[in-house]
């Protein structure tokens, strides 16, 4: 997958590479309100960029970024 300075993708994969380690993290639902394009979403765990992370203590959770889409984040962000 090819992913464009300033696309849905990237701007989904700056919000999750954002935040601290430590506390990175977004439920689909907010990802979904925030950017409009659910398919995005899909295409980004298909080509593992992203995955979801369970909860410690209970059901739902919330998309993280890989060491692949954290790697092209950065590349694409020192453009």
């Amino acid at each position: 997958m090819r992913v464009k300075a300033d696309s849905v993708h990237h701007k989904i994969l700056m919000r999750l590479c954002g935040a601290p380690k430590a506390v990175r993290g977004v439920s689909e639902g907010m990802l979904v309100r925030s950017y409009g394009d659910p398919r995005a979403i899909d295409e980004l765990a298909q080509a593992k960029l992203i995955k979801k992370r369970g909860w410690h203590d209970g059901p739902g959770g919330i998309w993280i970024p890989t060491q692949a889409g954290a790697e092209l984040c950065e590349k694409l962000s020192a453009r």
